[in-house]
């Protein structure tokens, strides 16, 4: 998993995004799949924009990098 951690910051960073602004931006695409419905690149790309992030963040590379922690850490919280 840490892995896939260094490559979604090192993919966001490449975007722009500083260091810092990484876990929040992390947690707001985690907020938005916990909420159950189901989630694409465009609809969260559109979410994302709303809440002030860019346009355009989310792409395929990112997509699976951040559903497959979301999905590691639903897991953890399951067992």
């Amino acid at each position: 998993m840490e892995n896939r951690l260094d490559d979604l910051f090192l993919n966001f960073q490449t975007k722009g995004f500083m260091p810092i602004e990484i876990p929040g931006l992390i947690q707001d695409v985690f907020n938005m799949l916990g909420k159950g419905r189901y989630c694409t690149i465009t609809n969260i790309n559109k979410e994302l924009e709303d809440l002030g992030w860019g346009i355009g963040i989310m792409d395929n590379v990112t997509y699976e990098l951040i559903i497959s922690l979301f999905n590691k850490k639903w897991q953890r919280s399951l067992s």
